[in-house]
């Protein structure tokens, strides 16, 4: 007879546990009803199932929330009590004298895949994904799965799996690798499948079952004739750069490395488990990959779900605009199944193109594999296009994405008022700095709890995040339909306040500006600093962002950030030579970047010139090369700054650029726009191309600046620059300071204290 132990079995009552995470409570109930089983004479195999029935998931792994504790995390150091870790279970299920099978289905990784290795035998139903992705979170894999992978299935298999963090694996991969025994039959349950393996493997004999036992294996050589080392070698010539971001990749490479090349298998699990505890207690890098796994779980938890069609994924969807942003916008709303959804733009050439663009994206999509041939039928159906406003008359929910005007925004909504049947229909904006409510004022009272900002960024099918912009009258009930939409369209949404810029372009302001003032303040000449050096100090090569400021102008389009100045008033104007009226005395401003657009129309990418030339024969039309014109330009504003010509080093531009933006941030939580310090992280790490491995631009001053470091330098640069008021250091960082607190320390304190009250 074979026991069955369903690992869901072992959740407490009352604790929701839809992962099955192997918690503290988990692994003691495992231990025990595994050494009952041991010690039962009736009972001659073991099936480990992540649910009774077989159905759902066998288990995501280890809980992640146990990882700030001091117990490695749960997997590889003895806790207290006598509670397990799962290098315990996994050695206890290896060393069984009795065969587990373990019975796969749904998601299985990390520590649940690593129990499975464990095990004797393991077969899976056709709904099994399985990986080991810890190197996502800055660890390796802590109980074995470093070491018995490469056992069973070849060095080559474990590098894919576990140094690229792999969590799509399929049964079908399983049985061709090896890590599978076999698979369920049509109309069989993975239940019934371990049940004909248990009895199977129950009448073998005992060396059977001692050759089952991986860490009695040796790696095998690998079946193409390379040098395993050789292998090893060439995957840490693919990872990161230690120092930019790749410390767990590199780690990973070790802990397989020990494998083979150490003596024993218990040598080479000493390895795994100091480089995981390394990893877990002592990398930066590590906290900053889970800070910002558990920050975008906070984001949208605490929060009511909504249960209504749209949440659910069903209904009208009307687009206006078929710009850039209104396609990509259409796209994500059809690849998650609403319909109809109805594009609108009174351009008719321009709203042709935008159908073809869409239909071209949805088939390239379906060629890739990532969208099914029934899928792409329904979607192509479901798109309407048309150039009256009218014909959304019967939508459930309309995203307003034209130009950044306030006045063309507002009559927009004013004729959706009357031409929106449904008096429930949410009708949301894409606006990505203007005010969302002088927006839904143009609405009826009765209809302004139904609108909010939806800030998509673009292209918007393919960046994840949305920030959902909560307007002075919009309910709590159109908050929490916006968040279930906007994750059934596959985004992250993050809930903000109603300010210029909200909180991803407001902070963007003063990066954007210091960038351009110090490249002028030091530019000019040979020895001057150049466009090239500021993007090199703050890319992917030094600081880490995807791109440098001024390559991300000119991807967006500089004419963005001068219809934005034009309409703040800070732009000179063209006609009559008059100072934007904004525009203050005494306050720091250089007219390079609207000279660029009025007089040379350097536009950027789309127009093959910008801060940089561009070739379209050249890396597809996208490699920055080098413009004299703009050198020139950057001579011409450079002449009468006392810093001419001089570089600066790559630090010295992070700090002058950089800094400003974090203390933008610290304002902008002191006004409340965001809730948390870690939403900011998660805005800068999905919208603006944050390194991971820094964790968001909080986080980074938190935990590799410093405060009063940060402090310290807006002091001595506002001292410099007293008109400049992105440099005066905000009253919040202040008081962290002098509490000698973290912010986000000091949010967790505060809330803590808050709901004592």
């Amino acid at each position: 007879m074979a026991a069955i132990i369903a690992i869901s079995n072992g959740s407490p009552a009352g604790i929701p546990n839809p992962v099955n995470a192997l918690s503290a409570h988990v692994r003691q109930f495992l231990q025990t009803s595994i050494n009952n089983a041991l010690r039962d004479p009736s009972i001659s195999a073991i099936i480990l199932v992540g649910r009774p029935d077989g159905s759902g998931v066998f288990s995501a792994g280890a809980d992640i929330k146990e990882f700030s504790g001091s117990s490695g995390g749960s997997v590889t150091t003895s806790e207290p009590g006598g509670i397990p870790t799962l290098n315990d279970l996994a050695h206890l299920m290896e060393g069984s004298s009795k065969p587990i099978i373990a019975a796969l289905s749904g998601v299985c990784l990390g520590g649940g895949m690593e129990l499975a290795l464990a095990a004797q035998y393991r077969v899976a139903d056709k709904t099994l994904k399985y990986g080991l992705p810890e190197v996502k979170i800055g660890l390796i894999p802590g109980a074995g799965g470093t070491q018995r992978l490469p056992r069973l299935c070849g060095v080559r298999y474990a590098l894919d799996v576990i140094v690229r963090g792999r969590t799509n694996c399929s049964s079908q991969e399983g049985l061709k690798c090896g890590f599978l025994d076999g698979v369920a039959l049509d109309k069989e349950s993975v239940v019934d499948c371990a049940l004909r393996w248990a009895n199977w493997a129950s009448n073998l004999p005992a060396i059977t079952l001692e050759s089952r036992r991986l860490c009695h294996r040796s790696v095998p050589d690998d079946a193409e004739g390379v040098q395993n080392g050789d292998m090893c070698d060439f995957a840490l010539s693919s990872c990161p750069r230690k120092e930019a971001g790749g410390e767990s990749a590199h780690s990973t490479v070790e802990a397989i490395r020990a494998s083979f090349e150490l003596s024993s298998f218990i040598e080479g699990m000493e390895v795994e488990k100091n480089v995981f505890n390394d990893l877990l207690y002592h990398s930066t890098q590590g906290r900053a990959y889970r800070h910002l796994f558990f920050a975008e779980r906070y984001a949208s938890s605490g929060r009511r779900k909504a249960t209504n069609q749209l949440a659910k994924g069903k209904g009208s969807v009307g687009v206006i605009g078929a710009g850039t942003m209104g396609r990509g916008i259409a796209i994500s709303f059809l690849k998650a199944g609403y319909a109809p959804v109805i594009l609108i733009d009174v351009n008719i050439k321009g709203l042709e193109a935008g159908v073809q663009y869409i239909q071209s994206i949805m088939k390239i999509d379906a060629k890739k594999g990532r969208l099914s041939p029934s899928k792409l039928k329904t979607a192509l159906t479901s798109l309407k296009s048309s150039t009256e406003l009218s014909s959304l008359a019967n939508c459930d929910l309309v995203v307003e994405a034209v130009f950044e005007n306030l006045v063309v925004k507002r009559d927009i909504f004013s004729k959706l008022d009357s031409i929106v049947k449904k008096k429930g229909a949410l009708l949301l904006s894409n606006t990505s700095t203007l005010d969302v409510d002088a927006i839904s004022s143009s609405l009826s009272p009765n209809r302004r709890s139904f609108c909010a900002g939806m800030h998509f960024f673009s292209p918007a099918h393919i960046m994840k995040l949305v920030e959902v912009v909560r307007g002075k009258d919009t309910s709590q009930d159109t908050l929490d339909t916006i968040l279930a939409v906007t994750k059934r369209i596959r985004k992250v949404p993050i809930v903000v306040g109603n300010c210029d810029g909200f909180v991803g372009n407001r902070m963007m302001h003063p990066y954007t500006t210091e960038s351009t003032l110090v490249l002028v303040d030091h530019g000019g000449g040979e020895a001057g600093l150049t466009i090239a050096d500021v993007d090199a100090a703050i890319g992917p090569k030094h600081f880490g962002m995807a791109l440098g400021p001024f390559e991300v102008s000119d991807v967006a389009g500089n004419d963005i950030g001068y219809n934005i100045r034009r309409e703040k008033g800070l732009v000179r104007d063209p006609k009559t030579g008059q100072v934007g009226k904004n525009r203050l005395q005494g306050m720091r401003y250089t007219e390079i970047a609207d000279e660029m657009v009025e007089k040379l129309g350097r536009l950027g990418q789309k127009v093959q010139k910008g801060w940089y030339n561009y070739d379209k024969k050249i890396g597809k039309g996208r490699k920055p090369i080098h413009s004299m014109e703009m050198q020139q330009l950057l001579d011409k504003y450079s002449k009468d700054s006392p810093c001419k010509g001089t570089k600066l080093e790559k630090d010295e531009i992070v700090q002058r650029v950089l800094f400003p933006l974090v203390n933008e941030g610290f304002k902008i939580l002191e006004e409340g726009i965001a809730s948390d310090p870690s939403d900011i992280d998660i805005i800068y790490l999905y919208g603006y191309g944050w390194p991971a491995y820094r964790g968001g631009p909080m986080f980074w001053a938190d935990n590799e600046v410093g405060l009063p470091v940060i402090m310290n330098k807006l002091e001595q640069l506002h001292k410099m620059h007293p008109g400049t008021e992105y440099f005066r250091p905000s009253a919040l960082l202040r008081e962290c300071v002098e509490n000698g607190l973290g912010v986000q320390e000091y949010f967790r304190q505060s809330k803590a204290a808050k709901s004592k009250l």
